[in-house]
């Protein structure tokens, strides 16, 4: 499958839940209101989705660009969030398979520690129904569920 073949159910603009999960505190799930725009850029090349939420009344926002060389299942892209990213880009490295589902890895610095490791899944939309979801890779091979946000079509 090919980012360009699947503009068509990506582009547009989207509404929805996004729940920020702190797995280590007794209450972990944050859930608030969240809005994503997702564009074609690059001559189609690439997919750039916009997005926003809040945490504890101060709004958040990121940006995802993904793209690949439209010949092979392989996918790279860029991560910001400023919720999480402390100004700095993720670069993610994955795949995008037939049914058109993107899997993204990519890691993060954690002073002093082994540096941790993140999934982003964004399974191939429905007509009217978007999915993202974030998980936590610790050194040690665990994985713990960091965000789900879900979406309808606007």
């Amino acid at each position: 499958m090919k980012i360009m073949d699947l503009n068509s159910k990506f582009i547009g603009q989207w509404q929805g839940t996004y729940r920020l999960v702190l797995s280590w505190l007794p209450n972990p799930d944050f859930i608030s209101v969240s809005n994503m725009r997702i564009k074609s850029i690059a001559n189609g090349k690439f997919l750039e989705l916009s997005y926003d939420w809040h945490h504890e009344g101060v709004k958040q926002d990121g940006l995802l660009l993904i793209g690949n060389n439209n010949k092979q299942a392989v996918v790279t892209a860029s991560w910001v969030d400023s919720w999480g990213m402390s100004g700095k880009i993720m670069n993610c490295y994955g795949t995008i398979n037939q049914q058109g589902n993107i899997a993204l890895g990519g890691s993060y610095e954690v002073p002093d520690n082994p540096d941790w490791g993140w999934r982003i899944e964004i399974p191939c939309p429905t007509d009217n129904i978007l999915q993202m979801i974030m998980y936590n890779l610790s050194p040690e091979g665990e994985e713990f569920l960091a965000s789900d946000a879900n979406y309808t079509r606007v």
